[in-house]
């Protein structure tokens, strides 16, 4: 008896429909129960007193970092290449440190909703203002550059409050019904978004309106896509698309940092701008330009991250991607 070729395909085709069918109905079901949990948790934290939040984000983190033993590998032995000359207590401190650092941090951006304008800024200082004025007087916009550092999120709705409304570039998450509570809660008081994979577009629409954006460039990203730059003594891969921003717009960058001060409360810190005009001597191509200009700017988030190393977020495999041999 011979086989229909087509009928065999078709009847592959078909199975292959079904389990693709399947998937996304559990993928669905999966996003809508991890949104749940979310409004649950949030709706929660309305009935704790004020500030309780922070301290039930610290308590999370520190159970965290006992059950999450790959995380907890990443984070120690980035914090041993970086600091070999601190001991392994100092090491551990600064771990621990960080991590709950960043679970009160979290905390506080989901009970974000029920501050007031007026209680975002009591709790955020600024420093540095005259930097910023000082890139906004070139009229050629102004790239923020920041690190998740801090409390970054906090820093993002104090800057829209005491300054102007930013754009904010931003990777979605996976979970649209969870991208959209993220979304309400960043652009509740006028900052908008601009997602990643249309960011070079939109910035540059931004930079021709003379406006401000801000975007984090301390995460790893695909080979294919970064330019490789010291950062604590390693070649990281890096993103060069604020490097290539600045060459084409002339655009202001300004470092921005949110110290953390404890009990809830951040000095957000403004920083000289660094210039186009710093990497355009020379005949070095535009791709050696603008390797140069992010190296420097990973050298400034270096060194922000040195005067308080508890402040950044350790945990990310941040050396992942190598450059090749």
């Amino acid at each position: 008896m011979r086989t229909n070729p087509t009928a065999v395909r078709d009847l592959q085709e078909t199975v292959r429909l079904r389990k693709a069918i399947k998937k996304r109905r559990r993928s669905r079901l999966r996003q809508r129960m991890e949104h749940a949990l979310f409004v649950i948790a949030a709706g929660a934290l309305r009935l704790v007193p004020r500030g309780l939040a922070a301290a039930l984000g610290r308590a999370a983190a520190r159970l965290f970092l006992t059950v999450a033993g790959s995380r907890r590998r990443i984070l120690l032995e980035n914090l041993a290449r970086a600091f070999p000359e601190k001991t392994r207590q100092e090491l551990a401190a600064i771990a621990r440190a960080s991590v709950v650092g960043f679970g009160a941090a979290t905390m506080e951006f989901i009970e974000s909703p029920r501050f007031s304008r007026e209680e975002i800024l009591v709790r955020v200082t600024l420093r540095g203002e005259e930097h910023l004025a000082a890139a906004r007087a070139r009229g050629k916009g102004v790239i923020l550059l920041t690190a998740h550092f801090g409390n970054w999120e906090m820093a993002a709705l104090a800057t829209c409050l005491a300054v102007e409304p930013i754009a904010l570039v931003v990777r979605p998450l996976d979970n649209p019904y969870l991208e959209e509570e993220l979304r309400l809660r960043r652009t509740r008081f006028g900052n908008w978004l601009i997602p990643k994979r249309e960011a070079v577009r939109e910035v540059m629409k931004a930079m021709r309106r003379n406006e401000m954006v801000a975007l984090l460039i301390d995460q790893n990203v695909l080979a294919s896509e970064a330019v490789f730059v010291p950062f604590f003594g390693r070649d990281a891969a890096t993103t060069p698309s604020v490097a290539l921003i600045q060459q084409r717009t002339g655009a202001a960058v300004v470092p921005l940092f949110t110290w953390p001060l404890g009990k809830g409360r951040y000095r957000l810190g403004f920083e000289p701008p660094i210039l186009p005009e710093e990497f355009a001597r020379g005949e070095n191509p535009r791709a050696e330009r603008a390797r140069r200009a992010t190296a420097r700017y990973t050298e400034v988030v270096e060194e922000a991250i040195r005067k308080d190393p508890a402040a950044w977020l350790w945990i990310h495999n941040r050396w992942r991607t190598r450059p090749q041999a």
